[in-house]
């Protein structure tokens, strides 16, 4: 068995890693600068720490080499998508979204999903494993070299379940923003999930400062569950339950995302029944069209002229409502297109 990563250490626990191997704390703040600031990618590398305790530190614990990454870039918006093979041959795919005049990342929390929505690449794949910290922050190093800057935002909507991976989801988000290493504020920070109940409340207890989206993609209980297998445990009421006490523990507002599909749930009636969903709900509601999946399901995306009229129906009740524009569909980059598949 390999010794664990020493980067996916938060600077408490690393604190205690140093301090359990007779060295002063004051070393610490030192190497988690080199680990996480300076990208560090070998003991040898830790700049200016002894090599005493280099030596100590590589007798217990490792630092995994760079996962392997390609690269590909729209020819229609210029959005970047980057696929990671890991060491152990895990994949997983990030993806940069150039705007007006912010820069947008997208990450993953697990190499394929277990949830198995029946329109999304990354479900058709089922869960490989889990990432762990280092991983995820190997995904936000690279997305930051592509952005040529840190980023404006940061979003947990890449392949994966975030809240099924959530304790190294948190320590990852835990080590992004401690101001001695990448310093990203927590508050521009968005976690997506498919509705895991237990982790909304306990986020909701946290002090975590992390902005919370949830995946209704839509408002029937029984079309839901033919959707994704994910209903079966937690329910439409008990997600919006969930939300619901979020929103009034946390005083934030709760980004739900709705996506149509055309003939499916884009009808002015499938808006009023989402309306009486999340009327009590301090919320924004994204409206996602539908990204077809190569060689995959026989959905279609909504039209726009539908999903306006949709959106008319939210607006006129009091929801602010967004009709997401989707950007690197031409590489297989958009909400829903990630499969680990270089050729795509």
């Amino acid at each position: 068995m390999s010794n664990p990563d020493i980067r996916d250490f938060t600077r408490q626990e690393l604190a205690g890693a140093l301090i359990a191997l007779g060295e002063k704390g004051s070393k610490i703040d030192k190497v988690f600068n080199c680990l996480y600031r300076k990208g560090a990618e070998s003991f040898e590398a830790l700049a200016g720490v002894p090599d005493g305790v280099k030596a100590k530190l590589a007798a217990k614990y490792g630092l995994a080499p760079a996962p392997a990454l390609e690269k590909r870039v729209s020819a229609l918006d210029k959005t970047v998508k980057l696929l990671f093979t890991f060491p152990d041959g895990a994949k997983a795919e990030s993806v940069v979204l150039f705007n007006k005049k912010t820069v947008s990342a997208c990450i993953s929390s697990q190499s394929g999903c277990a949830c198995g929505c029946v329109f999304c690449a990354t479900g058709a794949l089922g869960l490989k494993r889990d990432l762990k910290p280092h991983e995820i922050l190997a995904q936000f190093a690279a997305c930051r070299r592509e952005a040529g800057r840190q980023p404006d935002s940061l979003v947990f909507m890449g392949m994966g379940e975030p809240f099924l991976n959530w304790a190294n989801v948190k320590k990852s988000i835990l080590l992004l923003s401690d101001n001695k290493g990448c310093n990203f504020p927590q508050t521009r920070i968005t976690v997506s999930t498919v509705g895991v109940v237990p982790v909304i409340r306990e986020l909701a207890a946290s002090h975590l400062e992390i902005r919370l989206a949830v995946s209704l993609i839509t408002a029937d209980e029984k079309q839901r569950a033919e959707l994704t297998p994910m209903s079966g445990k937690y329910s439409l009421k008990e997600i919006i339950g969930a939300s619901r006490h979020y929103a009034e523990r946390t005083k934030k507002t709760v980004f739900f995302e709705y996506i149509l599909f055309d003939d499916l749930n884009d009808t002015p009636e499938h808006a009023r029944k989402l309306l009486a969903l999340i009327k009590d709900v301090p919320c924004k509601v994204n409206l996602i069209m539908y990204n077809p999946v190569p060689g995959g399901t026989a959905f279609t995306p909504g039209r726009f002229e539908k999903g306006k009229a949709f959106q008319d129906i939210l607006v006129e009740a009091g929801i602010r409502t967004h009709m997401r524009r989707e950007k690197g569909a031409d590489i297989a980059a958009a909400c829903g297109q990630l499969s680990g598949d270089a050729a795509r």
